[in-house]
């Protein structure tokens, strides 16, 4: 019809389905022709209207697609697709409290309540209202004991209302109904991790894998927990059992490596941190993990090599770029050490004490005196009662000249803390100013 132009009749059912056809190729400008032939053949077609509105409100044109709703909802006021694109509509515009009163008002008529119970759900999570979620969310589950995203949405919300004994008594109810529920066993276990009570934390993952043995998240979340308490043996048993069960994981060979390391061998620990960087090349813990191993070991060469390579997969890395700085600053290449300083702040200022710290130490070393005194000053803004800063920048006026200021520092320090030896051998103008250590 398209390439004649010739116009043959369908019904409507089979418009519908050519339009639904073609929506679901992700072929949008085939849906929206169909759906424009269908309606001039059938022009008060309530689902050819309702797919015409949500291909609207797929192209981000609302205010169309409400109109048609409008229309819909004064000659048919109980069509349940009416009330879920209008709540789509303003869930896509930020508006979730309206969205939830369509819903709301969607209830009063429709028979199968659990989509409509699982939106409303969705939308009080959006907004963070956690309390106002739980209710539909518990509903979800009486209708449905299988709905496991809705049982993880509900532990979810008790656990950012600190309901930690409300999650335990929910998950309770669930394993009474189906002691082999497999997921609910598993968030049995995350929880009692929490709480620190690793013996029932590693019973809740056995019972999780006695329902399942092939789940891969019961082994790995048992191995933390038997890692965290020091049995590092059976950690590593459970993390390969895993893998074994799984694709090569690139988390699960840092978890590995981080228990040879913590077993003190060498060459299982490079072995299995290197595989994880090979698996995963973005993985920005384990590249830190590998370069702060061999800085440790003052391998400076091969720090920096691999510190080069890992930004490279992990591009304005904090953590890196940081590692960086301090084997420059440890190879005395101040200069470069700053530079990857002054990149740090560049993409973001506001840092951890230790970064600031590690940059005020090189510019001293560096006898960078003015970009020190800048430094100090920027650093104080985030850290107002650090006395090393303090200490610092009275030495920096001093070096300038300006007696009366770099007193006013120092005493700010001094009521603190003494001054750092450090800080009285990088300044000696300290010391030919005899008020200032009195």
């Amino acid at each position: 019809m398209l390439k004649t132009n010739a116009v043959f009749y369908f019904d409507s059912t089979e418009f519908i389905l050519i339009s639904h056809h073609y929506i679901d190729q992700a072929n949008y400008s085939l849906a929206e022709k169909s759906i424009k032939m269908g309606l001039n053949q059938h022009p008060n077609n309530t689902d050819l209207m309702l797919l015409k509105s949500e291909l609207l409100i797929f192209n981000s044109n609302y205010e169309d697609a409400y109109e048609i709703l409008n229309y819909l909802e004064n000659i048919d006021p109980e069509n349940r697709e009416v009330y879920l694109q209008k709540a789509t509509i303003y869930s896509k515009n930020n508006n979730s409290e309206e969205a939830i009163e369509i819903l709301k008002r969607a209830l009063e008529f429709i028979d199968d309540k659990l989509d409509i119970w699982n939106m409303i759900a969705m939308e009080f999570l959006l907004i963070e209202d956690f309390q106002s979620a739980i209710p539909f969310f518990k509903k979800c589950l009486e209708y449905d004991q299988e709905d496991y995203q809705s049982l993880y949405n509900l532990i979810f919300c008790f656990e950012n209302l600190g309901m930690i004994e409300e999650s335990i008594s929910e998950l309770s109810s669930v394993l009474e109904k189906r002691p082999y529920s497999k997921i609910a066993w598993h968030q049995l276990g995350k929880i009692y991790n929490k709480q620190h009570k690793f013996k029932e934390s590693i019973s809740a993952f056995d019972f999780a894998i006695i329902s399942d043995d092939q789940f891969v998240s019961a082994y790995v979340e048992k191995a933390k927990v038997l890692e965290k308490i020091g049995r590092l043996n059976e950690a590593l048993d459970n993390f390969r059992l895993s893998i074994e069960l799984s694709e090569p994981n690139s988390h699960i060979y840092y978890r590995i490596a981080k228990c040879y390391k913590k077993l003190n061998n060498k060459k299982l620990f490079l072995d299995y941190i290197k595989k994880s960087v090979r698996e995963e090349p973005g993985n920005e813990k384990a590249w830190i993990y590998l370069i702060k191993y061999y800085l440790k070991n003052k391998n400076y060469r091969q720090s920096k090599y691999l510190a080069f390579k890992a930004l490279n997969n992990n591009h304005n890395s904090i953590g890196i770029l940081e590692l960086i700085s301090i084997i420059y600053y440890k190879t005395q290449c101040y200069k470069d050490s700053i530079k990857f300083y002054n990149q740090i702040l560049d993409f973001k200022e506001n840092i951890s004490w230790k970064i600031w710290k590690g940059y005020i130490k090189c510019l001293i070393d560096a006898k960078r005196w003015s970009d020190l005194l800048k430094v100090s000053l920027k650093a104080k803004k985030h850290f107002p009662n650090k006395a090393f800063i303090d200490f610092t920048i009275s030495g920096c006026l001093l070096k300038h000249g300006k007696l009366n200021e770099a007193i006013y520092f120092f005493q700010s320090g001094n009521k603190v803390c003494r001054i750092p030896t450090k800080l009285i051998k990088s300044f000696p103008e300290f010391t030919k100013n005899k008020a200032l250590l009195v």
